[in-house]
């Protein structure tokens, strides 16, 4: 009785090394710095006759600033309990991390606040 006991205590130990192993094998470890990067977008486009916008950076393009001006852009248009400024400032906040929900929402407050020296992504990134 005593080994039918070891073999099977034998072959769990084996398949619990085995699925263990397997664990390590296909985990991927982080370089270590903690902060987590948005994909890159492909393209950036923004019209004022979509019913909300759709922001996604091109090559070449700067996100932030695509969000910035998209956003000071809309603020004339709508409020910000509307759904396109909530679509447009997910879509840059998903697409672009914190950074670009910030430019979405520095370039909303721009056109209202009515200060001329705020309207262009430039000066918000020399405020930064």
């Amino acid at each position: 009785m005593r080994n039918i006991e070891a073999i099977f205590g034998g072959v769990l130990a084996l398949v619990v090394l085995g699925v263990a192993l397997y664990a390590v094998m296909n985990t991927s470890f982080s370089s270590g710095s903690g902060v987590e990067t948005a994909p890159a977008a492909t393209e950036v486009s923004y019209s004022p006759s979509a019913p909300t916008p759709t922001i996604m950076a091109s090559a070449g393009q700067d996100l932030v600033c695509e969000c910035y001006d998209a956003a000071f852009s809309l603020a004339s248009q709508t409020d910000v309990l509307s759904p396109e400024y909530r679509t447009g400032f997910q879509q840059c906040r998903a697409r672009g991390g914190v950074d670009a929900g910030d430019a979405w929402t520095a370039g909303w407050n721009a056109r209202l606040s009515g200060r001329p020296y705020e309207a262009s992504c430039r000066s918000y990134k020399r405020r930064r």
